[in-house]
């Protein structure tokens, strides 16, 4: 779950960077907020990524990897989301003016389907994962595969 939340993390960090970059040229004069979007946006990101690993793990333990599909993973992603959203507005209800509250069910999901359709992608770039009892792949020459040998005198 750790993982996953800081692979969402610098997912957005990516994201936001860009996006302030963006806004910078754009719109002047507010460059002394892009820090705090930066570093804002991925601790929400961290936060939806652990979401998102508890409704995975809970939602398609009974899928194998390869069955996984892109809009399945994006909607698991989105309700991860839209859970951390209800969670932050419902702690902070009082705070919220006039349908201001509606602002983190529209971005967080968005946040939480992408985050998690790019982890997706980047986890079927890795490969298979090797079978029970199968040693893994060589990393190249001169690799330790197996557990070190031991050298008696």
């Amino acid at each position: 779950m750790i993982g996953m939340g800081l692979t969402f993390a610098a997912a957005a960090a990516v994201f936001f960077g860009v996006l302030a970059v963006v806004m910078g040229l754009f719109f002047p004069g507010v460059e002394g907020e892009l820090p705090f979007m930066i570093v804002a946006g991925s601790v929400w990101a961290f936060a939806i990524g652990v979401a998102f690993s508890g409704v995975l793990a809970i939602a398609a333990r009974r899928l194998p990897f390869d069955k996984l599909t892109l809009p399945r993973v994006a909607a698991l992603g989105a309700g991860g989301g839209l859970l951390l959203a209800g969670l932050l507005v419902a702690a902070t209800w009082q705070e919220w003016s006039g349908g201001d509250a509606l602002v983190p069910f529209m971005f967080l999901p968005l946040l939480g389907a992408g985050s998690a359709t790019g982890s997706l992608l980047l986890a079927r770039r890795a490969g298979p994962l090797p079978a029970s009892g199968e040693e893994s792949r060589s990393l190249g020459e001169g690799a330790v595969v197996g557990p070190p040998s031991s050298v008696s005198d």
